[in-house]
């Protein structure tokens, strides 16, 4: 099989490689197609752990490792995380940041904190997970207004914010 029948057949799957730097911080979660290009290119080590993904075709068999890591330094630029509402619900926990109460994404709202009627922005600091009631109830008030107390101080969080959220994710995909 030639190279670029073989590299079509993998993009054709839907598994995922993580890229480590060379320094073992993670960058990215990479296809598997994108993995077999940089390992037949010579640009990465697997990892010494006995997880591989076996791909079979017709003529031969090829075990592409789960985790890779860069034979070179890749320098990032500092990535802030933006304020989606995935982003604030992962910050949050999936918690009522009102009541308290446990949440999944379905029954999960956002709430700007200053309502956006009065000026609030959509920031880190000015957005909170919500269940709906508590959204609901507190309306275009402010926590005050409702007598509503929050459980937490909403912050931006750390740098490392995005790549703990891609590890978990990685982790649960496994």
């Amino acid at each position: 099989m030639k190279y670029l029948d073989f590299y079509k057949y993998l993009k054709g799957m839907n598994k995922q490689v993580l890229l480590l730097n060379q320094d073992s911080t993670p960058l990215n979660i990479i296809t598997i197609s994108k993995a077999f290009k940089l390992i037949s290119r010579d640009k990465v080590w697997g990892d010494v752990s006995d997880e591989f993904i076996e791909v079979v075709s017709v003529s031969k068999t090829i075990k592409i490792p789960k985790i890779l890591i860069l034979k070179y330094y890749v320098k990032l630029p500092y990535k802030k995380a933006s304020a989606s509402r995935q982003n604030i619900l992962k910050r949050d926990q999936y918690c009522c940041q009102y009541c308290g109460k446990e949440m999944n994404n379905k029954d999960a709202t956002i709430d700007h904190i200053i309502p956006t009627s009065k000026g609030g922005a959509s920031s880190w600091v000015n957005m909170v997970a919500s269940c709906r009631e508590c959204n609901l109830f507190k309306g275009s008030k402010t926590p005050k207004e409702a007598k509503m107390v929050l459980k937490n101080r909403p912050k931006e969080p750390s740098y490392g914010f995005l790549f703990e959220s891609m590890l978990i994710t990685f982790r649960k995909k496994k």
